[in-house]
């Protein structure tokens, strides 16, 4: 339920993203089939390899090093069990002196698995005890709804905490429904907390710098 709530909720935004794979002459004057697309003001971006994600998510959320992601109580997500799909070396163990030049198919998958733990872990640590990120949340009650002043101060302190800006109109009314389910009824607290942590957390503005 909660997957598929994102999914439907995100499509627009996805859309959107798509539109930036332009197949024309790289003018950016093409018909991607969506609204105008802002483009970068830089030519090149970087993506957040395994420290920089791990120590990103860590400030953002307030997390201990080893509160972001843990697989399994194997070892850490982002150091030790996918730490070369997302983009580090390993030359003790295997002989990876550099990290590969490209991403694996394995990668965005990753980054999401990173993300959701780092979100459930804060919005389970703000349940159990005092809040520190959901401090506007009623975890033992339903998801606000959009436009009322838990739901927009939730949505402002990620977007503050995680991309460094207050949301825009549109942004807000977009994750607008990530606090009802397919039937229209409320979510819970917990999961509108990481369904929103989550979205924030896997776009583009978050993961590319």
């Amino acid at each position: 339920m909660i997957t598929r709530t994102l999914l439907h909720s995100l499509l627009p935004a996805l859309v959107l993203a798509s539109g930036c794979r332009d197949g024309g002459s790289g003018d950016g004057t093409g018909d991607t089939g969506a609204e105008e697309v802002q483009r970068a003001q830089r030519g090149e971006l970087q993506w957040k390899r395994n420290a920089a994600l791990q120590r990103d998510l860590m400030r953002a959320l307030e997390l201990p090093e080893d509160g972001v992601c843990n697989e399994l109580g194997r070892g850490s997500c982002t150091r030790e069990i996918h730490h070369i799909a997302l983009g580090a070396a390993d030359p003790l163990r295997i002989g990876l002196y550099e990290p590969l030049p490209d991403t694996l198919v394995s990668t965005p998958i990753v980054l999401d698995r990173v993300v959701m733990s780092a979100c459930v872990n804060r919005a389970d640590l703000d349940r159990g005890g005092a809040p520190v990120v959901f401090t506007e949340l009623d975890f033992g009650e339903e998801a606000p709804a959009e436009g009322d002043e838990a739901f927009t101060a939730t949505v402002t302190t990620l977007y503050r905490r995680l991309l460094s800006r207050d949301p825009e109109p549109d942004e807000l009314t977009l994750l607008g429904g990530l606090a009802v389910d397919d039937a229209g009824k409320p979510v819970s607290a917990h999961d509108f907390a990481v369904l929103t942590c989550f979205a924030i957390g896997t776009s583009s503005e978050f993961l590319f710098f």
